[in-house]
């Protein structure tokens, strides 16, 4: 008898240390479940292994979306139709990804909030949205910061080349959008005309710079036109004059006004050189420690030079200028058209406030040619000619200005390109040449925002298999969870026995 009660007190403990065991197991499951959750939630972590980085902002994007200073709204509003279109159910999963990577990239003070409104079933947020930005809302992104807002069709989120699968442009349109809702004034970039400068109103596909105006407008800058002869002097609102092409020569009241407006604390002038004399610039430069030698850079080695005849640039100084640093980073050309060189002067005055940089160079077999006016094949002449690698843009700064107390972010800035066709509509999209100008200008007016965001090939995966391949997957797929089954039950019988 009491040989049964010591087994049936064996049994009872045993029972018991099982219990207790299950309950331990339970909550140090629960108090890991929630522990890890705990983490997550304040430490969470996104893994893009996509070979595009769909799944990814770029360091541009991430750059701007962390120092928001208020927050944005972002709503994509799809219309009775949506469903029925393949391509918005696609922009709609690709939005939706899209957006989540902003959402988590933005801080707490300013956060990037986003959501999707079915506008023929949630009627009365369709109204809300449409009395805030307009009747005109269906198949739309719509960012907004406050009172200012920026509508994206559905349709523009795709870049569609012919014979090439479509691309998704959405991060360089989100980020744009956002860039220009959330900035407060516009700053104003002002093209000087009266000397048969190109001009930004000019859309032709030769030497217009509608492609350029249009590429600044996206970032939140706002473009208009000066003619100095009428104006008298630059604009107090001015933050960048640009000078793209001048053929007449400058009146010497004009040359002072520029010089007038450089020596503001936020005097930026960006110049594009044509060839042919400088008509009174090559003052400003020499006061900037700069010249330009009327000569064409010509390079007839292969890696240098286009089938047009144009001038592919691909040299960067070994420290990059933050203007080309990007170009460095993807090893990007730029191509030129009639290009001259522009390089330091050594006979300028000494100034210890000034800093001179070149931005990109000629290639090694390169040369600047005297005679370039003369027909038939040019040849470098040691005598006449200056060899290469030569300079074919110059960035000058200077730090503080004249008005007391008042200073930018890198002081007073001279930017001189050898060449105005590189930023004209009919090399603006060539190579990297838009990179190259919009960073130009995002670089003088101290924007680390370089929006040089390429779309992204829509990644798709096939997996194509064999009757006899599938067989053997199944099998595969079959025998495994019936050989975890038998040892889950041998171990079961083991411990019962």
């Amino acid at each position: 008898m009491s040989k049964n009660i010591s087994r049936f007190d064996d049994f009872k403990y045993t029972t018991r240390i099982r219990a207790l065991n299950l309950f331990a197991q339970i909550f140090l499951g629960t108090l890991l479940f929630v522990g890890l959750n705990f983490l997550a939630a304040r430490h969470y972590a996104n893994f893009d292994f996509s070979k595009s980085g769909a799944h990814s902002l770029s360091p541009e994007s991430v750059a701007y979306v962390e120092n928001l200073k208020a927050p944005v709204e972002i709503f994509a509003v799809f219309g009775s139709k949506s469903a029925e279109d393949p391509k918005i159910r696609l922009a709609r999963r690709d939005l939706r990804s899209l957006f989540s990577q902003y959402e988590y990239i933005s801080g707490k003070a300013a956060p990037v909030k986003y959501s999707f409104v079915q506008a023929h079933i949630e009627n009365s947020r369709a109204e809300e949205l449409a009395r805030r930005f307009g009747n005109d809302i269906e198949d739309m992104v719509i960012v907004a910061c406050g009172q200012k807002f920026k509508k994206i069709p559905f349709t523009d989120f795709y870049a569609v080349e012919e014979g090439k699968p479509p691309k998704f442009d959405g991060e360089r349109l989100v980020t744009s959008a956002i860039l220009n809702v959330s900035k407060g004034d516009q700053q104003k970039i002002y093209f000087l005309k009266g000397h048969g400068e190109m001009s930004f109103k000019d859309a032709s596909s030769t030497y217009g710079l509608s492609e350029f105006a249009a590429a600044l407008k996206s970032r939140n800058y706002a473009v208009e036109e000066l003619d100095l002869n009428e104006a008298k002097q630059v604009p107090q609102d001015a933050g960048l004059v640009v000078i793209a092409g001048a053929q007449a020569a400058f009146l010497p009241r004009e040359i002072d006004e520029l010089r007038k407006y450089l020596m503001k604390s936020n005097g930026r002038v960006l110049i594009l050189l044509s060839l042919g004399p400088l008509g009174g610039l090559e003052d400003i430069l020499f006061e900037w420690g700069l010249m330009s030698d009327d000569k064409l850079v010509l390079d007839t080695s292969g890696d240098y030079e286009s089938s047009a005849g144009d001038l592919i640039a691909r040299s960067f100084p070994k420290t990059p200028h933050p203007i080309a640093k990007y170009l460095v980073d993807i090893d990007m050309p730029v191509q030129f058209g009639s290009v001259r060189p522009v390089r330091p002067d050594m006979g300028a005055p000494l100034d210890d406030s000034l800093k001179v940089d070149p931005i990109i160079l000629s290639g090694p077999t390169s040369w600047a040619e005297t005679s370039y006016r003369r027909a038939g094949m040019q040849r470098y002449d040691d005598s006449v000619d200056l060899p290469g690698p030569l300079p074919l843009a110059m960035a000058a700064s200077r730090v503080g200005g004249d008005e007391p107390g008042l200073t930018i972010p890198g002081g007073r800035r001279l930017v001189v390109y050898g060449d105005e066709n590189f930023a004209a509509n009919r090399w603006f999209n060539r190579l990297g040449n838009a990179k190259l100008a919009v960073n130009t200008v995002n670089w003088m007016f101290d924007e680390n925002s370089m929006l040089n965001i390429p779309a992204r090939q829509l990644e798709s995966f096939s997996l194509t298999l064999s009757l006899n391949e599938i067989a053997g997957l199944g099998w595969r797929f079959m025998i495994l969870p019936a050989v975890v089954l038998a040892m889950s039950l041998f171990v079961w019988l083991a411990r019962r026995n």
